[in-house]
């Protein structure tokens, strides 16, 4: 039960559940009282075994970061949350963060954009070149990804390196705009740990209050949990300004295999960088123009994802 206490005091609470009586084991003759006293420990303090049986899903891509990469952009959902962070800063109101499509590719190498082979980081995970008529190169955004898989073992379990050297490399570089993101992707939690949340009405009653349908839906509070924790690591980094972060937990599918859901909000936006580089804005265009091959253009009103 301790993962659990790692992951939250209130999460605690949910571990008061049943269990079936066969699974109190007797190793020798009891009595009636001592034996009652026994089940009752076992049906609220411990676990039933189908809490260590949630059903084993095909998620051997979630240990890839390019594989997890290569879905998010597939998903317009997933996407324009991941990025949302970098287009704030690029397209500052009165401009729209989703006003034009964007050009995504993954794992860019240094040397296609004429950058230093030895500097760090060796590729850019994640690079988004806003595009209209033409590729807006000046509004680039690289981003250094990171991806956590914490488990119910190990709740607070952080990603293998904080990406911070990276993302600041980024920066000095010259990309136009720079940022860090994690994406949160934890192991599901049993049903029975899940939170029932009501399902709210779009109308107000008569007294200005929001009304509720009285049905609820089951809530996974992992990548809640998650990406909060993360949050506050990124944070005490203390990056650069400019450099903006964002940290996305993430709801798998029931078969595994795609993003049912996220978490919203826990970011900072990017701010303009005033290194940029000339050299480096052009050689962006060029590989747009170029390589399109390496890019997948994302339309944001096609209703994709």
């Amino acid at each position: 039960m301790a993962w659990a206490r790692a992951l939250n005091p209130w999460l605690t609470c949910r571990l008061r559940l049943r269990v079936s009586p066969s699974h109190v084991i007797r190793q020798k003759p009891l009595s009636a009282d001592i034996a009652a006293c026994r089940r009752k420990q076992a049906d609220t303090y411990h676990l039933s075994f189908n809490l260590m049986s949630v059903s084993l899903m095909p998620t051997s891509w979630i240990e890839s970061e390019s594989k997890v990469l290569a879905r998010a952009i597939r998903c317009h959902r997933t996407l324009s949350h991941l990025v949302h962070f970098g287009l704030d800063g690029a397209f500052p109101f009165p401009e729209h963060p989703y006003g034009q499509d964007v050009l995504v590719a993954i794992n860019v190498l240094r040397q296609r954009l004429g950058l230093s082979v030895d500097g760090r980081p060796g590729d850019v995970d994640l690079l988004v070149v806003p595009t209209r008529d033409s590729p807006m190169a000046d509004r680039a955004i690289a981003i250094e990804i990171k991806i956590v898989r914490p488990t119910m073992a190990k709740p607070s379990r952080n990603a293998n390196a904080m990406g911070a050297s990276q993302a600041i490399g980024l920066f000095e570089d010259g990309f136009p705009f720079a940022g860090l993101v994690h994406i949160c992707i934890p192991s599901p939690l049993p049903p029975e740990l899940h939170l029932s949340v009501p399902k709210a009405l779009n109308k107000l009653g008569p007294d200005g209050k929001l009304l509720y349908s009285g049905e609820f839906f089951s809530f996974d509070p992992f990548p809640l949990l998650s990406a909060q924790r993360q949050l506050g690591r990124i944070a005490a980094l203390q990056l650069p300004e400019e450099v903006g972060y964002n940290v996305l937990g993430v709801n798998l599918s029931k078969d595994g295999q795609r993003f049912a859901g996220h978490t919203l909000g826990d970011e900072r936006k990017a701010v303009r960088n005033p290194r940029s580089s000339p050299d480096l804005i052009e050689a962006i265009r060029r590989l747009c123009v170029e390589n399109p091959d390496l890019f997948r253009r994302v339309c944001w009103n096609d209703g994709g994802g």
